[in-house]
């Protein structure tokens, strides 16, 4: 089995189970696929062939092999068409992608079940020291986006974070992407994730989601509150200014997840979002100064050094020196 190949079709399955109402697939869009990994599909239930055809209303029409066989049902007559492909059609079972996703995922607790039209949960993701609860959505618009969400939060009661994981392309608004963030929710595009196992094609390659870590302990040295929009040091709460706030989660959760840098293109990216200005390198400078002066003007804290916990790399960006042990994020 070719896996560009295998991709290649797993990409098509999920484009067409994100249109609304139909979750079909044409027998002449598989031609140009492996056929073994299109019965593995059949297999697994994935893709199950139609058994209404379109007929002239006085004609049945079967399909035998790859021909098209159209009956007089008054004569019996029999009329043979090489190609059927332009007929025949698979549905595509998007719970049984589901069971395909869950297995080959290594995925645990509740699922697969759906919640609603548009979302099924999967299950947990538990990687690294970070929960997640999984689920699929289909049709994730900013029109749809505040429904999914009251459907996930209604049916998963948890402090872990939700990862939407998208049938389709899906360009949320800077505001409604940040709604989600403050919520613990982050969404990924299932394309980009799976395909990348041999073997597994509906494995869900997890490490490449940025999966927020589990609740803080109370020996926690940093806690960054999303949803208040707060920075908690040694149990001292930081005067970050609003529009410093997003550049600071930034840091922190490189600083949780790799220990790297920060490019400074991010930190003007979230420096726009947070302003609606343009963030020109200067504005970058400040932002970090500001953050710095934070931390070594407050006289409770201790052992803050010269460069307040903000490493510079020239050309790259920054680098927060907390510890991952020593950080953790509220919802």
């Amino acid at each position: 089995m070719k896996s560009a190949n295998a991709a290649g079709l797993i990409r098509l399955l999920l484009q067409q189970s994100d249109r609304h109402p139909i979750r079909a697939v044409g027998a002449a869009d598989l031609l140009p696929y492996d056929p073994r990994f299109i019965r593995s599909l059949r297999n697994l239930g994935i893709l199950t062939e139609r058994e209404g055809l379109r007929d002239d209303g006085a004609t049945v029409l079967q399909v035998v092999d790859d021909a098209l066989v159209a009956i007089d049902p008054e004569t019996g007559a029999c009329e043979r068409h090489d190609d059927a492909l332009d007929v025949q059609t698979f549905d595509i079972d998007l719970a049984a992608i589901c069971r395909a996703i869950r297995e080959q995922s290594g995925l645990e607790g509740p699922g697969p079940s759906p919640i609603s039209t548009r979302v099924w949960r999967l299950g947990r993701s538990s990687r690294h020291g970070r929960v997640a609860e999984i689920c699929l959505v289909r049709r994730l618009r900013e029109e749809t986006a505040q429904e999914i969400v009251d459907h996930v939060r209604g049916a998963i009661d948890t402090e872990s974070s939700v990862a939407l994981i998208s049938l389709g392309r899906c360009d949320l608004p800077t505001a409604v992407a940040r709604q989600l963030d403050a919520m613990r929710m982050i969404v990924a595009l299932a394309e980009d994730l799976m395909g990348h196992a041999p073997g597994a094609p509906f494995a869900l390659d997890i490490d490449r989601m940025r999966l927020a870590s589990s609740m803080p302990a109370v020996e926690t040295r940093l806690v960054v509150d999303r949803t208040g929009r707060r920075v908690i040091c040694e149990g001292i709460e930081l005067a970050v200014e609003p529009r410093d706030f997003d550049v600071f989660v930034l840091l922190a959760e490189e600083a949780a997840d790799a220990g790297g840098w920060v490019l400074r293109d991010s930190i003007a990216a979230a420096l726009r979002a947070s302003t609606g200005r343009d963030g020109n390198p200067e504005q970058v400078d400040r932002s970090i100064n500001r953050l710095r002066d934070i931390f070594r003007k407050e006289q409770g804290l201790s052992g803050v050094p010269k460069n307040g916990f903000i490493e510079t790399k020239s050309k790259v960006g920054f680098r927060l020196t907390f510890a991952a042990s020593e950080i953790g994020f509220m919802a």
